[in-house]
């Protein structure tokens, strides 16, 4: 799963300061990735009640101080670092909204209800409306279903 077969999905907007709340963002290498299977440039899904610009700074100008105990901000900072010494660029990209819409179709519904199976029982058992799943989780079941493994900076569903 790469960034270029989601651009078709969603209606992704080039993060560049904005001050959106409320949205499921992705950070996307410019170079591709090798996972457990396949190869992805998908570095981190996310998703933020607060603006678009507080989560981008959370994450990438992090630093690791005694008082902060964010250790996701503190981990993606550090990541985004040493990539950026390697020449590989992160870009970020955001989608208003956090649920998927249009709703998925049943068979859409059906097909992400048997991976949320798999890949996260807690949520499925949890879940009742598979066909309108929040986008991070329906794209973070979807990238562990391809690739076998989550984006390379997530740590957890």
């Amino acid at each position: 799963m790469n960034f270029c077969e989601l651009e078709k999905r969603f209606d992704w907007i080039r993060y560049a300061g904005q001050q959106d709340k409320g949205v499921t963002y992705i950070f996307v290498a410019t170079e591709p990735i090798s996972r457990l299977r396949g190869e992805s440039d998908i570095l981190y899904i996310g998703q933020t009640d607060n603006t678009i610009q507080a989560r981008y700074r959370q994450e990438t100008e992090t630093n690791n101080t005694p008082k902060n105990t964010q250790m996701t901000n503190i981990r993606l900072t550090y990541a985004f670092r040493q990539l950026r010494r390697m020449d590989i660029a992160a870009t970020c990209y955001f989608v208003k909204g956090k649920y998927v819409d249009p709703p998925l179709s049943s068979v859409g519904a059906d097909i992400f209800a048997k991976r949320l199976m798999t890949w996260d029982k807690r949520s499925y058992i949890n879940t009742l409306d598979f066909a309108n799943p929040s986008i991070e989780k329906y794209l973070l079941v979807n990238y562990a279903e391809a690739h076998l493994e989550l984006p390379p900076l997530n740590n957890r569903f």
